[in-house]
């Protein structure tokens, strides 16, 4: 039993892993292959490969992602063992909180090891793009300027460092600028399409924005304001999911995330 870095000739099996309804594997490994802050592992047990996952690192906070087992070796204890193998090449005094979005099958799993249950995410969707919304004027494309802002406001909600991540989809960003000031941003080619914003005002303004483009939603369940404008948007909630951490707590504002990066970053 060994863990090994994933490889770009593991991509020709990556099929073989997909559960039911997470859809092609590939974008997201590979997205982690190309990235220096993520970490892209695989289990291999007598020459076969059972597990795959990537931990992903911020300044000093990180998460797991993707563990997947080979539906052929399930219910053997191998997600326990590389869940573990994952968080061991982790300097857990640089990175003092690890994260996770557990699904119901990897709950116990990750409750077994010592990850603690945060909160929930809400998932919503539609049949098609909410089109037709009167749009707030105050949402404006990104300017360089509004840089430090938006890396100010999102270490602000999140507690997290993550300038790295978002640096590279600044570029296409919008932000809700009231006075000058950046009250809310949202980036749509990261992940699912982060929004943070520090009232409900600029939230769904840059959610009416998204939705012009997609279906879907997901936030913390604590964001009580946008899940009511979801639900009048006639977006229906078919599930949650469980956000967990392992080491430090910290004090971050689910109620400001109005929609998250994925199930691999929050």
């Amino acid at each position: 039993m060994r863990i090994e870095s994933l490889q770009y000739s593991d991509f020709d099996h990556l099929k073989e892993f997909e559960p039911p309804g997470w859809g092609d594997l590939i974008p997201r490994f590979k997205y982690c292959m190309d990235k220096p802050f993520c970490n892209p592992q695989k289990l291999i047990i007598s020459g076969k490969t059972v597990a795959i996952g990537t931990s992903i690192m911020h300044k000093d906070s990180a998460w797991l992602a993707s563990i997947i087992v080979h539906p052929d070796f399930r219910s053997n204890g191998y997600g326990t063992v590389f869940t573990k193998k994952l968080i061991d090449t982790i300097n857990r005094k640089q990175y003092t909180t690890i994260y996770l979005d557990a699904t119901d099958l990897g709950y116990p799993v990750y409750k077994k090891i010592g990850f603690e249950l945060e909160t929930t995410y809400s998932h919503f969707k539609s049949a098609e793009p909410v089109k037709g919304q009167r749009l707030s004027e105050a949402v404006i494309p990104f300017r360089n300027e509004f840089t430090e802002q938006v890396f100010k406001l999102d270490q602000q909600i999140s507690c997290e460092n993550r300038q790295d991540t978002l640096g590279d989809h600044l570029s296409v960003a919008h932000v809700y600028l009231e006075k000058g000031r950046v009250e809310g941003f949202l980036m749509p080619s990261l992940g699912n399409g982060l929004i943070i914003a520090e009232n409900d005002i600029a939230g769904i303004a840059l959610m009416k924005y998204r939705l012009e483009n997609n279906y879907y939603a997901v936030l913390p369940s604590a964001n009580k304001a946008a899940i009511h404008f979801l639900e009048q948007t006639q977006l229906v909630h078919f599930r949650f999911s469980r956000r967990m951490y392992l080491g430090k707590k910290r004090v971050w504002k689910g109620e400001r995330i109005y929609n998250r990066i994925s199930g691999q970053l929050g």
